[in-house]
C-alpha cells in the first residue's frame, strides 16, 4: 500500500510542523528569558541592593537591612548570626538557591570588613505578575498564531480543492480503454472555477480530443488497409498453390514454397493488425481453451510453414495440461508468432515449447542476443538480426496483445547460447 503523497497531506504536514515551529521557538523564548532574567536580571538587582546598602550603613550605622514583600535582609557582624536564619548561616558569599519555609529563594551573600550581609529574594509575586503580564498574554498570542494558521489551511485547501478533485478525476479515469468520453472535464471548465485549473481542464481536453480522433484514424486506416490486401493476398495464394502443382524442378518448388510461406505471413500478419485495430468492446470473446493442443496444432503448422527443411527439431514438453479462458484467436497469434521467430533465428539445433504451471515458454538454441539486441527486438518494425525471415514486428505484436488481455511477458537471452521467451497467462 503506498503511502499518501497528495496535496492534502503536504498541507497537512506543512501545519503541523509550522506549529511543532512556532511551538518550539516560543518554548525556547520562555525559557530563554526566563534564563535572563534570574542569571541577570535578578542577579544584577540584588548586587545593586547590596551596594545601595552599603552606601547607607556607612552614613548610619543603625539602618535597618531590606525587609519588603520581595527582598529581605539579615546582617550578621563580629560574628554574630543571631538574627540570621538557621538555614542560610552557613553560606559563603556568592548566589545560591535555598529552601526556606515553603519557599525556594534566591539568596545573595556578600562580605564588607567584619559584616555579612544576607539578601534573600522570593519571586512567588514576581512570579505571579510575569505570568499575568507574560504567560497569558504570550498564551493569547500562540492561539491567535495557530488560528490564524489553521484558517489559512483551511482557504489553501479550498483554493486547491478543484484541482485536487481533478486529479482525482484522472487518477478514476482508465486510459487502457481510450473511451474518452467517460472523462467529463465540462465542470473544471466553467466560468467560476479558477484560471489554473480551467486552463489546465481545457488543454486535457485538447488534448484528449486530438487524441481520440488520432486512435480513430489508426484504427481505420489499419483496418482498411488490412481488408484491401486480404483480397490481393488470395489471388496469388491460390495462384502459387496451381504453381506449386505444374512445377516440376526442385529450383522452382522452393522459389515457390518460399513464396508461399511470406503469403501466410502475411496473412497472419494482416489478422493481427486487424485484431488489435479492433474496440475492446469488438475483440474476440473469450472461451474455454485447452493449451497443450493448441500448441500441437501451431508446432504442426510451423514444422510444414517454417521448418519444412527439418533445420531445427521442435518438441512440445508437457508435464501437465492447462486449462485457460482467453480469445482464440489473439492467443494463436501470441504463441504462433514466438514458435516461428524461434524457428527463424535458430539455424541448427531445437525449439522447445514448455507448458508449465499457467505459462508457456518457448525456448531455442540459436543466436541468442546481447542487452541492447533483446531491448531492441521488443520495439517495431525493429530486426536484430539480419539473417532470418520476418518484418520486425512479431515481439512487438506479442507484447501488445499480451497487455491487451492481461498476459506477462518475459523474454532473457544469452549471445551464441539461444533465446527464452515466457508468456504467463493466469496471474
Amino acid at each position: 500500500m503506498t503511502k499518501p503523497n497528495g496535496i492534502y497531506q503536504k498541507l497537512i504536514r506543512v501545519f503541523v510542523l509550522q506549529m511543532l515551529f512556532i511551538s518550539l521557538i516560543t518554548a525556547l523564548g520562555v525559557y530563554t528569558a526566563a534564563w535572563i532574567v534570574e542569571k541577570v536580571m535578578v542577579k544584577a538587582a540584588l548586587e545593586g541592593e547590596a551596594v545601595h546598602y552599603w552606601t547607607w550603613l556607612l552614613q548610619d550605622p543603625q539602618h535597618p537591612t531590606p525587609n519588603t514583600d520581595n527582598l529581605r535582609g539579615y546582617l550578621a557582624q563580629n560574628g554574630d548570626f543571631s538574627q540570621v536564619p538557621a538555614e542560610i548561616r552557613a553560606m559563603q558569599p556568592g548566589y545560591e538557591r535555598v529552601h526556606l519555609g515553603q519557599s525556594n529563594p534566591l539568596v545573595y551573600v556578600e562580605d564588607k570588613a567584619n559584616q555579612r550581609l544576607f539578601l534573600v529574594f522570593d519571586e512567588n509575586s514576581v512570579g505571579k505578575l510575569s505570568f499575568y503580564f507574560g504567560v497569558v498574554p504570550l498564551s493569547l498570542a500562540l492561539m491567535v498564531i495557530y488560528l490564524s494558521a489553521w484558517v489559512a489551511y483551511r482557504l489553501s485547501r479550498r483554493t486547491l480543492s478543484p484541482l485536487v478533485s481533478l486529479a482525482q478525476t484522472m487518477r478514476r479515469f482508465d486510459g487502457k480503454g481510450n473511451d474518452f468520453a467517460d472523462l467529463k472535464l465540462d465542470e473544471y471548465t466553467a466560468i467560476a472555477v479558477n484560471d489554473e485549473v480551467r486552463i489546465l481542464a481545457q488543454s486535457l481536453q485538447e488534448f484528449t480530443h486530438r487524441l481520440q480522433q488520432q486512435l480513430i484514424r489508426e484504427r481505420e486506416f489499419t483496418r482498411d488497409v488490412s481488408h484491401e490486401l486480404r483480397t490481393p493476398l488470395a489471388v496469388i495464394s491460390g495462384s502459387l498453390e496451381l504453381l506449386q502443382k505444374q512445377a516440376h524442378k526442385p529450383l522452382q518448388q522452393r522459389a515457390l514454397e518460399r513464396m508461399q510461406v511470406t503469403t501466410r505471413d502475411m496473412q497472419s500478419l494482416i489478422e493481427t493488425l486487424l485484431l488489435l485495430a479492433r474496440e475492446e468492446n469488438q475483440a474476440s470473446p473469450p472461451e474455454a481453451l485447452l493449451v497443450n493442443d493448441l500448441v500441437k496444432r501451431l508446432i504442426n503448422q510451423v514444422e510444414q510453414t517454417h521448418n519444412s527443411d527439418q533445420h531445427v527439431k521442435l518438441l512440445c514438453i508437457e508435464p501437465q495440461r492447462l486449462s485457460i479462458h482467453a480469445p482464440r484467436q489473439a492467443l494463436v497469434i501470441v504463441l504462433g508468432n514466438l514458435i516461428r521467430n524461434a524457428c527463424n533465428y535458430t539455424q541448427h539445433g531445437s525449439v522447445t515449447v514448455l507448458i508449465e504451471g499457467n505459462a508457456v515458454e518457448v525456448r531455442d538454441t540459436g543466436m541468442g542476443m546481447n542487452t541492447e539486441q533483446l531491448e531492441l527486438a521488443q520495439q517495431a518494425f525493429q530486426r536484430v538480426h539480419t539473417s532470418g525471415d520476418g518484418y520486425g514486428l512479431g515481439l512487438d505484436i506479442v507484447r501488445r496483445l499480451c497487455e491487451r488481455y492481461g498476459w506477462h511477458l518475459s523474454m532473457s537471452s544469452l549471445l551464441g547460447q539461444g533465446t527464452r521467451v515466457r508468456v504467463q497467462l493466469v496471474g
